[in-house]
């Protein structure tokens, strides 16, 4: 029996650098003085859980020697991550109307 599995150096490692991520990306708007809307913390809530769900998906497809199934689950999910991403990145960097 293996006490350390490959599969969960990945999920931490994803954990990781989502977190990583999520604190730079918050703290570089804090120093900017850029306040979110309730709506964003949504798009980037839905993004960082689509991509936990891809990558989950991605190495347990790989795992069950799927190799065109773990692919086509990043092209799947992928999309809709860059899209609603696209969405939040202009929703938060363009100038406000008002």
């Amino acid at each position: 029996m293996r006490l350390v599995s490959w599969e969960w150096f990945w999920y931490v490692l994803t954990g990781f650098v989502m977190g990583g991520v999520s604190v730079f990306i918050v703290t570089k708007l804090n120093a900017m003085g850029t306040k979110l809307l309730w709506y964003e913390w949504i798009l980037g809530g839905l993004c960082m859980l689509i991509f936990m769900f891809m990558v989950q998906t991605f190495i347990a497809s790989f795992k069950e020697f799927k190799p065109r199934a773990a692919w086509m689950s990043l092209v799947f999910m992928g999309v809709p991550i860059i899209l609603i991403g696209a969405v939040l990145v202009q929703s938060v960097l363009s100038p406000s109307m008002g």
